[in-house]
């Protein structure tokens, strides 16, 4: 290939570059397209393709990754459309077995409420 026909291929693929990202603006985009910041990106693309193929040969050694599958998924039985009332109310609280204020010992026992 001709020198002449590469430059007119990087030329037009460098046209094609700039002219696409600009075609669909809108206002609710956020796409800062700068030329000043091509050269940047390109850098960006080097060294992260030159950082794949050198570590490339030290992926198989490296095992599987860190942190591994994600966890299953929890999924609990859905609450019941509502909670049905007691066979009865109930009138009576149980009261813990405790010390009295003179020291004696009062064992659990049945408080009824009225």
């Amino acid at each position: 290939m001709s020198v002449r026909k590469i430059i007119i291929t990087a030329c037009i693929g460098f046209a094609l570059f700039i002219t696409v990202p600009a075609a669909g603006v809108s206002a609710d985009d956020c796409y800062y397209c700068n030329p000043l910041l091509f050269p940047l990106a390109v850098a960006g693309a080097v060294v992260g393709t030159a950082a794949a193929i050198a570590t490339a040969p030290f992926c198989p050694t490296c095992g599987p990754y860190y942190y591994g599958p994600p966890a299953p998924v929890y999924y609990s039985r859905p609450a019941p459309a509502y909670y049905a009332p007691g066979p009865y109310p109930h009138h009576r609280a149980w009261v813990r077995g405790h010390y009295d204020r003179y020291g004696a010992w009062v064992p659990g026992h049945w408080r009824y409420i009225d």
